[in-house]
């Protein structure tokens, strides 16, 4: 609604310039002649985080089935239809164009077809001629992501369902209050798999020990429950550490690491 009172007052020529144009009146912005539009990153950043220690959701233990979710996801086509091209692929746990980013971080580009592939030789297959979801020894890549309960995040949590049942992953979904999601499920580690929105704007410089190291499993908010002790040492060291080529290293390692293990997805930063 702010944007929209603004926009009004700027074509009134009540006021020369607006601050933030959201996607309800972007689409009429973007035809005004004398107004020039800047974009800039948000210091938010959309992933699919996976339970790795929930025994029913077990296959997300496998780095080779998480990498292949990734592939099945049409992240472009999900940023150009539904957020109006207003995003950025993210590739990792760190936002490009911060200082520590590392720019050859291995970046997953969408291919079902190797996605699939990917999986088979995991073992997950169909088992039978009309099977629509695969399995390995008899379990199937079934779970539930939850996703926060508004137009916006049904969308694009509709669009991953359908990209995962193209490659034959069944995915449930379950709209829950934002608090809720956060203060109660992930919290409380009662999840398979959830759509959410990191914001990184308190930390800056950036420090992703609260959400990736081992100290935070349990009660922190290492929701995912990725238990990497290499990993650990590089974020405790990385926080403490005054030489700036030396963090930039170990958050270089990190994010290496990150992508050859992909704990969970990154998605895109708006």
């Amino acid at each position: 609604a702010d944007s929209v009172l603004a926009f009004q007052a700027y074509q009134q020529g009540l006021i020369d310039g607006i601050s933030y144009l959201n996607e309800e009146v972007l689409g009429s912005a973007l035809t005004e002649p004398d107004l020039s539009l800047y974009s800039s990153r948000l210091p938010i950043e959309s992933m699919v985080f996976f339970n790795l220690d929930n025994s029913d959701v077990d296959f997300f233990q496998n780095t080779d089935v998480r990498k292949a979710l990734l592939m099945g996801l049409n992240r472009t086509k999900i940023v150009n239809d539904i957020l109006n091209g207003q995003a950025i692929i993210a590739h990792g746990p760190i936002l490009s164009g911060n200082w520590a980013y590392y720019e050859n971080i291995a970046k997953v580009e969408y291919d079902s077809y190797k996605a699939i592939e990917t999986l088979k030789t995991a073992g997950y297959i169909l088992a039978n001629e009309q099977d629509q979801v695969r399995s390995k020894d008899g379990k199937t890549i079934n779970f539930t992501m939850l996703y926060p309960d508004d137009d916006l995040h049904r969308l694009i949590a509709e669009a991953i369902q359908q990209n995962w049942a193209a490659i034959n992953v069944l995915v449930n979904l379950e709209a829950v209050d934002y608090d809720e999601l956060i203060n109660v499920r992930l919290e409380n580690r009662d999840y398979e798999a959830a759509l959410i929105d990191l914001n990184l704007s308190y930390v800056p410089d950036p420090d992703p020990y609260a959400f990736w190291d081992q100290t935070q499993v349990s009660t922190g908010q290492n929701y995912s429950q990725w238990n990497n002790r290499i990993i650990s040492q590089y974020l405790e060291t990385a926080r403490v550490e005054t030489d700036l080529d030396e963090r930039e290293r170990l958050y270089r390692n990190f994010q290496v690491l990150f992508a050859d293990e992909m704990p969970s997805l990154p998605l895109f930063t708006p």
